[in-house]
């Protein structure tokens, strides 16, 4: 009997557990069901970084690739198109070994991302100031340094890619 009690108990926790309406954030059941393609076009670099708009879209192209339903397209067959800005990218010193001598350098990026119904031009998700931050070791070569910085920049674009596409997807 107790054997038996403890299963139907088991069992009604998880038929309940079921019901309430849990679902992982950012799955995109939020997202009307209309919308089943997206497209992704180079963003606009405002800052004076050659380059940079290539790596910011290509993170976000790849984040709907590989965790999305929606299809990426062109934009003249896509349901939503998102637009980008890459608004100010700086560096500043956060770790110093002597009065002159930087050791670590703080990347910060700024993005202004929306994304809009290609037939209505409504505004579907936005944020006007993604701001992120990604810090790089600096090393008394200068190409050693060039590349821990170009890290940095491919490590901010993934992590803002990702937090544009789950607060799209949640419609956060």
């Amino acid at each position: 009997m107790g054997r038996c009690l403890r299963n139907l108990v088991a069992l009604s926790f998880f038929l309940c557990g079921g019901a309430c309406g849990y679902h992982f954030s950012g799955d995109g059941t939020q997202l009307d069901p209309r919308l089943q393609t997206v497209a992704v076009p180079v963003f606009e670099n405002l800052t004076a970084e050659p380059g940079i708009e290539a790596v910011f879209t290509g993170a976000l192209r790849q984040e709907f690739l590989t965790k999305s339903r929606l299809r990426v397209v062109p934009e003249s067959e896509a349901d939503a198109v998102f637009i980008g800005q890459i608004r100010r990218l700086s560096t500043i010193a956060v770790a110093h070994r002597e009065a002159q001598d930087t050791v670590l350098t703080r990347l910060t990026v700024t993005l202004d991302v929306r994304c809009v119904d290609r037939e209505t031009g409504k505004i579907l998700w936005q944020d006007r100031a993604l701001t992120y931050f990604e810090d790089y070791v600096q090393n008394p070569q200068a190409i050693v340094s060039f590349q821990n910085r170009q890290g940095a920049l491919q490590r901010a674009a993934k992590e803002t890619a990702a937090r544009i596409f789950d607060r799209f997807m949640s419609q956060f």
